[in-house]
This record gives structure tokens, C-alpha cells and sequence, in this order.
């Protein structure tokens, strides 16, 4: 493959040197050819800064014979009888080369540079993600087991309300090290570019409660006030993705404000436009049509915190990022996930400071409402 694509390189570099030369030709008794000389030079140079070696000393070569044999008397012969001339032809050939294997080394040199500079941010982002879990995963790991190791040598002296909190410590700490490893393995999805969101017809309020009911329980519970109209219509979303990106909210909400914190969730609708539309699978095939309201679906979920330092609000979508406080928790995956989640359903997340305090992330999607004439097909 290597030698196709050099070979390839050289072909080109002669044909590019070759073109000039003929272009020069019928105005060589014009221009001189001292002049064709600085023109070649500079296809030569061009040249460098985009084949690599073999195909540039091929060019540099190409150009000093075509110079010799078309423009310098007498033409058509490699012969030089101007000793003027064999000085020239020979300073053009040397600087042709040097010209050609300097800019050819300034070129290596440059992507050398770029390749040293992805690795060492490759490496600090993985010092980063390894410090963030060895540090994040080393304290539910180590709750775990000394929850676990309590509960098998001392079960018969604990008391009842000892043994449910010590229960409750194994949960939260495994549901801590699945929510990490859950993050991973969804910010690997996210780049790989392989989110294929499943659309399908949502009852927002079971959906928001469900994930409420599968929050981890911990010290001050912050409530959560839902604000839906009873007669919300059901949407169209991927309910798995809207799940992990509402949790992944609510649980960077809670780590980072005190246990006496409210919680808002909204949910609103804006109309777009009437018609009939229709959704196929990965087979191309019609799975749904029918006709129906296009809407922008808002989800604010605001709290009544300590609010996000204005300098950090613009990075906190961010792989890795972590601001302030938060330097000592959290891998900094979270709300990256949130971000690409919700764009992978073609929606927009936003996060900003409330005037009365706090922060308010606001989801908007593009959804779909069932209208009556709705009709499915398989």
C-alpha cells in the first residue's frame, strides 16, 4: 500500500513539472529562461509541501533536465556550452534538491509535532480519567467491603435498623461504581459515533418517575417537585437515553448542593407545524406512520443551590471537566453524556444561573404528539 501511494506520489510530482514546463515553453523567447528557472523552482517547492521525499528529488530532478534541455541554448540538447550556463543549471539542481528536502523535513517536522501533541493530550486525558476513578471508585469500593465484611462477621449483634443501613451502604456503593463504569462505557458510544436513538411513544411523568425511583438513596434527599399538566400527550423519545440523561442531571444536581436543596422539574410544549410524517427502521422500511403535531419539548430542571461559578459554565459539558468543589468527585463524564445523549436525539441542552439561585439545565427535543387520526403500521 505504502509503495502504491509513493509510486502514485512520484507520477503526479513528474506530471505537475512536466504541465509547468509546457506551459512555459511558448513564452521562454519572452520571459527568459532564467525566469523558467524560478517558476520550476517553485513547483518544486509546492510539491514538498505535499509529497513525500522520493516524489520531491524525482521532481527536482525532472525540472533541472526539462530546464536544460528546453530553455537553455541550445535547446533541445543536454549539452551546455556557456560556462555561465553549467554554473547555473548546477545551482539550480543543488538548490532544487536542498529547496525540495528542507521544505519535505519542515513538513515531517511539523506533523512530528502535531503527533507529540496528541499523545501527550491522550496521555493527560488518560492520567486525568485514571486519577478521577481511582480516586472516585476507591470510595464506594472500600464502603462495599466494609459494609459487606460488617454485615458477614457481625450480623448477629447488629440491630435492625443497623443492618438496613448497612445494606443501604452495599447499594449505594454498588450503584455509585455501575454509574462510573455506565459513563464509560456511554462516552466510548458517544465517540464511536454509533447512538442510534429508538424513538417510541412516552408518558414523560412515568418516564420522570421511574428515574426518580431508582435514584440511590442518601443523607438529605432534595426533593423533587414534578411539574406536568395532567393532560400531557405522550412524546416521542428514546426512553433509555432520556432516562440516563435525566438521572445523570439529578445526580450531579444532588452531589454538588446541600441535603436541604429543592428540585424542579418542568415540562413544557411548543407547536411547530401539522402533518403527516412518518419513521422507518435501519431496513428502511415504514414502522410508523401516522398523522401528527410537531412540537419543541422544554425540560427545566432547576434547583435552589449554590449555583455554578460563571467561569465554568461555558466547560461543564466538557470531557473531564470538573470546576471548583467538584475537583475532588466525579469523573467529569456525566453531563459530557447528558450533552451527547440529548444531541444524539437532535435536541440542545443548556445550563445557566438562576437570578433567585441555583442552577437550571434546560433540554429542548424535537417530539412528536399523537393526534386521533393516528394509524401504525408494521
Amino acid at each position: 500500500m505504502k509503495r502504491e501511494r509513493t509510486l502514485r506520489q512520484i507520477v503526479l510530482s513528474a506530471l505537475a513539472v512536466m504541465a509547468v514546463a509546457a506551459a512555459c515553453y511558448p513564452f521562454a523567447a519572452w520571459i527568459g529562461y532564467h525566469a523558467v528557472a524560478l517558476i520550476l523552482l517553485l513547483v518544486v517547492s509546492v510539491l514538498a509541501m505535499r509529497q513525500g521525499l522520493p516524489a520531491v528529488l524525482t521532481a527536482a530532478v525532472l525540472s533541472a533536465l526539462l530546464w536544460d534541455f528546453f530553455f537553455i541554448p541550445p535547446h533541445f540538447t543536454l549539452s551546455v556550452q556557456s560556462g555561465e550556463d553549467v554554473l547555473l543549471i548546477a545551482m539550480y539542481f543543488i538548490v532544487a534538491m536542498l529547496n525540495g528536502v528542507i521544505q519535505y523535513r519542515v513538513r515531517q517536522m511539523a506533523h512530528l509535532q502535531r503527533v507529540t501533541e496528541e499523545r501527550e493530550r491522550s496521555l493527560q486525558l488518560y492520567n486525568t480519567l485514571f486519577n478521577s476513578l481511582s480516586h472516585d471508585l476507591r470510595t464506594p469500593v472500600a464502603a462495599v467491603l466494609v459494609a459487606a465484611d460488617t454485615l458477614q462477621e457481625s450480623r448477629a449483634q447488629l440491630t435492625e435498623a443497623q443492618h438496613t443501613a448497612l445494606v443501604q451502604e452495599v447499594l449505594n456503593g454498588t450503584l455509585r461504581i455501575s454509574e462510573q463504569m455506565e459513563n464509560l462505557l456511554n462516552m466510548s458510544r458517544i465517540e464511536a459515533g454509533i447512538l442510534q436513538p429508538r424513538r417510541a411513544w412516552c408518558d414523560l411523568s412515568e418516564l420522570i418517575h421511574e428515574v426518580l425511583h431508582k435514584m440511590p438513596v442518601v443523607e438529605g434527599q432534595r426533593p423533587v417537585e414534578v411539574v406536568i399538566p395532567k393532560d400531557f400527550p405522550l412524546v416521542q423519545l428514546d426512553f433509555g437515553l432520556t432516562f440516563q440523561i435525566l438521572q445523570n442531571i439529578l445526580l450531579n444536581t444532588r452531589r454538588h448542593t446541600p441535603p436541604d436543596t429543592q428540585i424542579a422539574i418542568v415540562a413544557a410544549l411548543q407547536h411547530e407545524a401539522d402533518g403527516h410524517f412518518e419513521e422507518t427502521d435501519e431496513a428502511g422500511q415504514v414502522r410508523l406512520s401516522t398523522d401528527a403535531v410537531r412540537h419543541r419539548l422544554f425540560l427545566e430542571i432547576a434547583d435552589n443551590g449554590p449555583g455554578i461559578a460563571p467561569e465554568a459554565l461555558p466547560y461543564i459539558f466538557d470531557k473531564f471537566y470538573r470546576s471548583g468543589e467538584a475537583q475532588s468527585t466525579g469523573t467529569g463524564l456525566g453531563l459530557f453524556v447528558v450533552r451527547g445523549f440529548t444531541e444524539a436525539q437532535g435536541g440542545e441542552v443548556r445550563a445557566h444561573n438562576r437570578l433567585q439561585g441555583g442552577v437550571s439545565f434546560t433540554l429542548e427535543f424535537p417530539t412528536l404528539i399523537i393526534s386521533p387520526s393516528l394509524t401504525h403500521h408494521a
